[in-house]
């Protein structure tokens, strides 16, 4: 316990607490604390080691959670520590969704009318492309000599296929996104029937296609909902559908499970080189080989 110590040690509104009670919460790049401070409960995040080379910018970050947090979409932030880029935020009374009660027509819209509250928001200085960081994470893995999937040339091909129906999108698909809304980043307010975003580290400008098709995906591990809530998704968030917006949605669906697959890999690449540490009960190869064998695979082929 001596860095969270240490890092506690550093927070001016806790200088003079009498009472700091500290436990651990599950993570997989940070390390996150629920810290009680004389009665008041907080979130503290650890930033994890050589996140640059994930491209998060936690001056960013910390821009994105603030302008959520002023519009009701996310916990306060209480403190940010430099250079490091350690966060606290407030407690957020919420839980979260199992997928069967994810998986219900009013929860699907509530989810993806939340979506619509983030694309209002206000640009944080950064910007998110899913086919730039695919290449970006393909170039660490490499770097550390990890062995790519034997499909990687045919997926990097129908990457440039969407990215080329990207171009042709002549619609309003540019706003500030948040670009991870697994189901771990979010918390149901049952009291208040909202919803508080966490893990603003991707947040960005974007590609709106992107952050619903992780609606769609939000529960990862099940896969993905199915088309009847899907088109919920769709008509929640457009009103009428239209074929090309399946088209873009189908695209965005392929990219999330790529980037998610080379994000894996480009974590292994350095948890190998020790540059990060193991996470206990979780394999970023293993879970990188599944998306490979399985979800961009079976994407792959619809498109």
């Amino acid at each position: 316990m001596a860095e969270i110590d240490q890092v506690i040690a550093r927070i001016p509104a806790w200088k003079e607490a009498k009472d700091i009670q500290v436990s651990r919460i599950e993570g997989l790049t940070n390390t996150n604390y629920r810290v009680q401070v004389d009665g008041e409960r907080f979130v503290l995040r650890i930033s994890g080691q050589n996140t640059a080379r994930l491209g998060i910018n936690r001056a960013h970050e910390v821009t994105a959670v603030q302008n959520a947090a002023a519009a009701g979409l996310a916990p306060p932030v209480v403190a940010f520590i430099l250079p490091e880029g350690h966060l606290v935020t407030r407690w957020s009374n919420g839980r979260h969704w199992d997928h069967k009660e994810f998986r219900t027509p009013e929860n699907v819209r509530l989810l993806t009318e939340t979506v619509k509250r983030i694309h209002a928001l206000p640009p944080n200085g950064a910007t998110f492309s899913p086919f730039q960081r695919v290449i970006s994470y393909l170039e660490t893995a490499r770097s550390f000599g990890m062995q790519l999937p034997p499909s990687i040339d045919s997926c990097l091909q129908t990457m440039r296929a969407v990215q080329a129906d990207q171009r042709r999108d002549t619609s309003d698909w540019q706003h500030f996104c948040h670009n991870d809304l697994v189901s771990v980043n979010y918390l149901y307010v049952e009291a208040q029937q909202r919803i508080v975003v966490l893990d603003w580290e991707f947040a960005g400008w974007g590609d709106i296609y992107y952050d619903l098709a992780t609606v769609v995906y939000t529960h990862d591990s099940e896969g993905p909902i199915p088309p009847d809530l899907e088109e919920v998704v769709l008509d929640c968030y457009f009103g009428a559908m239209t074929p090309w917006q399946r088209q873009r949605l189908l695209g965005m669906k392929y990219m999330l499970m790529l980037f998610t697959g080379m994000w894996g890999l480009a974590q292994h690449g350095m948890q190998q080189a020790g540059l990060i540490p193991p996470v206990e009960g979780f394999d970023y190869l293993e879970f990188a080989e599944y998306l490979f064998n399985h979800d961009i695979q079976a994407l792959q082929a619809q498109y």
